[in-house]
């Protein structure tokens, strides 16, 4: 039968009727409908009736069914047996439609309604559905009976299952009452009420609970609850329960402004039973502030604990190594024409292991430092960096214990000029200094009886800095590459001074490496200065990949030459170098291929004849969710267990997430010491990634102190799109693996 077209002016109505080969209708006027069918009745009167096959479209919603009724005047649509419904980005299927396409409002019968993640590649889709679905406007639902998703359609491994449910995209919220998450068929939790965001945006409401089992407090839960308060600030409230310990209340709240930014955040336990009812807590703040108009900018830094073993008891791995001193400051800094200005003032708490105590660091109440550099006529520039510090407070280990540390005040001038001369093969820059240190030490706690009042120290400093670059055409295994060769020659004169009577209030020694071969200083901080009458040679290749400038390959050897001997040491317990050539040092790193990697540096001792410390280090990492590590790490001399043993480190560190089977990943990770005998971590766990679903299962073992060991479990399904239920071991895998991968954020890639 011909296609013909009807176009009742007073109906807005465009009509295709039957015809064998049913094609797409054209896309009618704004406003208009249009509707293809095998069969067609009522074409001119107020009611349409279609049947087989039936397709209609108005502006962004189509209609699919095996039968349609459209009456005209009241833009009104009915329709089934089987419906496929478009409204702009959400597509419903069900049984029975009724619909007004003037209100976009009407009902459909045993529905689902899917849509997709707006803008995400990868993220997953929204299904909900019911007995019966209301559609209240463009972007809004009323689910009777209602279950809720992110698998794709046709698989039904998870749901949000309630007796109604809401549902409002232009929100982002979905409210479920009477709901439960049911997984495979098993009911998980209930709820009379809850309501989560329909897009990865953020929303307040209840986050997914967390459950931890081990490390000592028990059973232990959280149920977070995040306040979306602005779009540039909110807040997490978080009750916790630790079965042996009792109740903690944790929380943090974050904000950031154009010209500031900050975070709060704390935890409390008012009454922990294993410590005889003591209020525990820590709390950490921090605030960056800027004054574009006044070129400046100030901020401060603070953490706290109310004793030393809060952090063993109720942090981490990386908690337990970050809060050894806990940093309390506040600073302010000034650009300004006559340099740069910085005020602060410092101080730590130290978390004291009783098995082995540590030097406290001194506060700075206050530090104020100035920094300006100007370029002179021929080339030359001018630096002038001055520094001023009020030291209190510190402790020191002595025989076992903790003693008080003598205070003071010390001032620094260093002016310097250089002349850099660089050119396209190489450079060279000669420079001279003036270094100049001044005391004022009080007698409270001097070490040695009558070691107060002024002291100062003034010492020149000339150095010349030159190195070349070669470069020339290579080529490994097919690739071009550049291979450079880059020789580097250091000299630095500073004569002796006698420093044994000035205090060390920041003072420590450098670990031996490349970087270190080029200082002026082998001593950080500003109490010693070490003489020097030196040569450092240095010779560096590097294989640079011409298609992406990737460095595949560094090689770099360098040594020191000695022309005087050591007389400036940290203290009487320092042991002083007699050798006249430093140990040799030999470093190979980079990017072998596209996803290899390596770093290795090695340290030999030429006196001895044996290697001081070196380490490797090896990562593979094809894909995501495809990793393998490998790290040695030997130190000739070390201490172990505090001053109580000193001998050779050696340890391993294997780690790496693989896929072992279809849809299954393993997780692992072995840091194991030979000089202690003992597992420093031990981790192993799988990973089953489904698609819409994720679930993990991890132990881990680690070692709290010198003495102490301890073992967490974590337990986690993670459901896209909604949550995870169980205890989150994400972080710690991504610590204690390089490279790991979260196997269920590009769902199917892996």
């Amino acid at each position: 039968m011909p296609l013909f077209r009807l176009t009742p002016i007073a109906a807005a109505l465009v009509v295709y009727c039957a015809h064998a080969d049913p094609v797409e209708p054209a896309d009618p006027v704004a406003g208009q409908i249009a509707v293809e069918a095998d069969h067609m009745s009522g074409v001119g009167s107020e009611r349409v009736r279609a049947e087989g096959r039936v397709v209609a479209v108005r502006d962004d919603e189509r209609v699919e069914s095996d039968w349609l009724e459209y009456y005209q005047t009241r833009q009104h649509v009915r329709a089934g047996d089987r419906v496929h419904m478009t409204r702009g980005p959400d597509d419903l299927t069900g049984e029975a439609l009724d619909y007004s396409m003037e209100a976009s409002q009407g009902t459909l019968e045993n529905a689902d309604v899917y849509r997709n993640q707006p803008g995400r590649r990868g993220a997953p889709g929204y299904r909900a559905g019911g007995a019966l679905v209301r559609m209240t406007g463009k972007d809004t639902y009323e689910i009777s009976q209602s279950r809720f998703t992110t698998c794709e359609p046709g698989r039904d491994d998870w749901y949000v299952r309630a007796r109604e449910m809401d549902l409002d995209y232009a929100s982002n919220l979905g409210v479920a009452r009477g709901a439960w998450v049911e997984f495979k068929g098993v009911p998980l939790l209930y709820t009379p009420w809850i309501d989560f965001p329909l897009q990865e945006r953020r929303k307040s409401g209840l986050l997914a609970p967390t459950f931890k089992l081990g490390g000592g407090n028990g059973i232990e839960f959280a149920q977070p609850y995040y306040l979306n308060l602005a779009p540039n600030y909110d807040a997490t409230v978080i009750p916790r329960v630790l079965s042996r310990r009792g109740l903690m209340l944790g929380g943090e709240f974050r904000y950031l402004m154009p010209d500031y930014n900050g975070q709060m955040a704390g935890e409390i336990m008012p009454d922990d039973r294993k410590r005889n009812g003591d209020t525990r807590f820590a709390y950490t703040l921090s605030h960056l502030q800027q004054a574009p108009s006044l070129n400046m900018a100030f901020g401060y830094n603070i953490r706290y604990a109310s004793d030393n073993d809060y952090f063993r008891d109720f942090g981490d791995r990386r908690a337990i190594a970050d809060g050894a001193n806990l940093l309390r400051e506040g600073w302010a800094n000034w650009h300004s024409p006559f340099g740069f200005f910085t005020v602060k003032a410092q101080r730590y708490k130290t978390m004291q292991d009783s098995k082995a105590l540590v030097d406290e660091p001194y506060a700075r109440l206050p530090q104020l430092t100035w920094n300006y550099g100007i370029g002179l006529p021929a080339g030359v520039e001018a630096n002038f960096y001055a520094e001023y510090n009020q030291f209190s407070h510190g402790q020191q280990v002595v025989n076992g214990g903790l003693s008080a540390r003598q205070d003071g005040k010390r001032l620094t001038f260093y002016p310097s000029l250089s002349l850099p001369l660089q050119a396209s093969y190489g450079f060279i820059t000669p420079k001279v200094g003036l270094h100049y240190t001044e005391y004022w030490l009080s007698a409270q706690n001097a070490p040695v009886q009558g070691e107060t009042g002024n002291y100062s120290r003034a010492l020149p400093v000339a150095s010349v800095d030159a190195g070349l670059v070669f470069e020339r055409d290579s080529n490994w295994f097919g690739q071009s590459l550049t291979q450079t060769l880059e020789p580097r020659l250091y000299y630095l004169y500073i004569p002796y001074r006698d420093q044994s009577r000035l205090p060390n209030f920041d003072s420590a020694r450098y670990d031996t490496s490349f970087a270190q071969l080029f200082n002026e200083n082998h001593y950080a901080g500003g109490d010693r200065i070490n003489n020097a009458n030196q040569l450092t040679a240095a010779i560096t290749s590097r294989f640079i990949d011409n298609d992406n400038g990737v460095e595949r390959l560094r090689v770099s050897l360098g040594q020191r030459m000695y022309f005087d001997e050591q007389r400036v040491t940290l203290d009487a317990n320092d042991i002083r170098r007699t050798k006249t050539l430093s140990d040799f040092l030999a470093s190979v790193s980079g990017q072998l291929t596209r996803d290899a990697w390596m770093d290795t540096n090695y340290q030999y001792n030429r006196e001895l004849g044996k290697a001081e410390r070196y380490n490797l280090g090896l990562r593979y990492n094809p894909a995501p969710g495809k990793t393998l590590s490998l790290r040695w790490r030997y130190e000739r001399d070390t201490e172990v267990a505090g001053a109580a043993l000193r001998g050779p480190s050696r340890q391993i560190d294997i780690a790496g997430q693989w896929p072992i089977a279809r849809k299954w990943y393993v997780v692992g990770r072995q840091n194991y010491s030979f000089t202690g005998k003992q597992s420093l971590e031990t981790l192993l766990g799988v990973e089953y990634n489904d698609g819409c679903w994720a679930v993990r299962l991890v132990g881990q073992r680690y070692q709290k102190d010198l003495n102490t060991s301890t073992t967490a479990f974590y337990l986690q399904l993670e459901l896209n799109g909604l949550g995870g239920i169980g205890s989150n071991p994400l972080q710690t895998l991504r610590q204690s693996i390089p490279g790991y991968s979260k196997i269920n954020d590009v769902p199917g890639k892996l």
